[in-house]
C-alpha cells in the first residue's frame, strides 16, 4: 500500500491552523491588537495559546470606556 503524500498528511493539521487564524482576526481587532498579533496563529502549536491570550484580553471599547469614566485618556 502506498505511502500518502506529505501534503495530504499536514493538510488537517493546516486547516485547523487556518481556521484558528481566521478565527483570531476579528478578536485581536476587538481587544485592540493588530492583525500581526493574529498572524501568530500561523505558528505551528502556538494557535491555542494565543487564541487563549487574545480571548482573556479585556476589549478595547470597555477598556476606554473605563477610562473616560476615570478622567485619563490613552
Amino acid at each position: 500500500m502506498d505511502e500518502p503524500s506529505l501534503l495530504i498528511s499536514l493538510l488537517p493539521f493546516l486547516l485547523i491552523t487556518l481556521i484558528c487564524f481566521l478565527f483570531a482576526i476579528p478578536i485581536s481587532r476587538r481587544k485592540g491588537k493588530g492583525i500581526g498579533f493574529a498572524a501568530f496563529c500561523l505558528v505551528p502549536f502556538l494557535s491555542p495559546f494565543i487564541l487563549f491570550y487574545l480571548v482573556s484580553l479585556t476589549d478595547k471599547s470597555v477598556s476606554d470606556r473605563l477610562a473616560a469614566l476615570e478622567g485619563k485618556t490613552l
